[in-house]
């Protein structure tokens, strides 16, 4: 007698069971990756942002507020008058390092809206008040911001100018003219005639409109350097302890969620 063979045997690999084992694997796999925020791109891979991500470069902008140099951008006093002289070399420099500090905060701040997205209906009432009252905060910061600190900025960095003639060339260029003939034979010879025009040059240059007003700019930024600093902080924290302060309300919110589920 011949021995049966079993159909399924334990080093199968058409077992159904193995097949279900590993497409479950692959689906956690991708899953895991969606869930990381890793997404592969055609100029490599880009990683979404967390909030607690962008807490931490906000906190690491706030380092980066420029420090008031010593004796306030003054340098010395007018004999005459008794005015301080500004150091406007100083001013500029620390208005340009306080622009690009408010530059990049703006855009990490920018990255708050993705971070926190939830479809409606997969966000609670009262996790989309907590979402509305984070922006609201920080709306309110940005606002005073721009119209506290970043007019002053701009009026010293981007003063008005107007461009004006500085000189004019005048010179003598030597042309060539061919005159063919009515009927357009090429065989035919042409006549060539040479002339002199008179070509004039503008050159143009970027004058300031009110050079008075600039150095108004320059003593008004020493002199509310201080302030315009804390009051650029102040704004700063009061955006780090709104982010904390939401994300302690989402995990109340979602402990709150288990317990009613439970």
């Amino acid at each position: 007698m011949t021995p049966t063979k079993r159909k399924n045997e334990s080093g199968s690999n058409d077992d159904p069971v193995s097949k279900k084992s590993k497409t479950v694997k692959k689906k956690l796999s991708s899953t895991d990756k969606k869930n990381s925020g890793s997404i592969n791109t055609a100029n490599g891979e880009f990683r979404m942002l967390d909030l607690e991500d962008i807490h931490g470069k906000l906190e690491a902008v706030c380092k980066k507020v420029p420090l008031i140099p010593k004796g306030n951008f003054v340098i010395s006093n007018d004999e005459e008058n008794g005015e301080p002289i500004i150091d406007e070399n100083a001013t500029r420099e620390w208005a340009a390092q306080m622009q690009v500090t408010l530059e990049e905060f703006n855009l990490y701040s920018c990255c708050v809206g993705t971070a926190t997205y939830k479809w409606g209906t997969e966000r609670s009432g009262a996790g989309d008040q907590n979402l509305n009252l984070l922006m609201s905060e920080m709306s309110s910061s940005q606002e005073q911001i721009s119209s506290s600190v970043t007019p002053r900025l701009t009026n010293l960095l981007a003063p008005v100018v107007d461009l004006v003639i500085e000189k004019t060339v005048t010179y003598q260029q030597q042309t060539t003219n061919d005159n063919h003939n009515e009927k357009g034979d090429t065989d035919a010879d042409n006549d060539t005639k040479q002339s002199m025009i008179e070509v004039k040059e503008n050159h143009f240059t970027a004058k300031l409109v009110d050079p008075a007003f600039l150095s108004l700019c320059h003593k008004i930024l020493a002199r509310n350097a201080p302030m315009l600093r804390h009051v650029v902080l102040s704004n700063f924290h009061k955006i780090l302890r709104a982010m904390k302060d939401f994300l302690k309300a989402q995990k109340n919110d979602q402990q709150h969620s288990r317990s009613f589920t439970y």
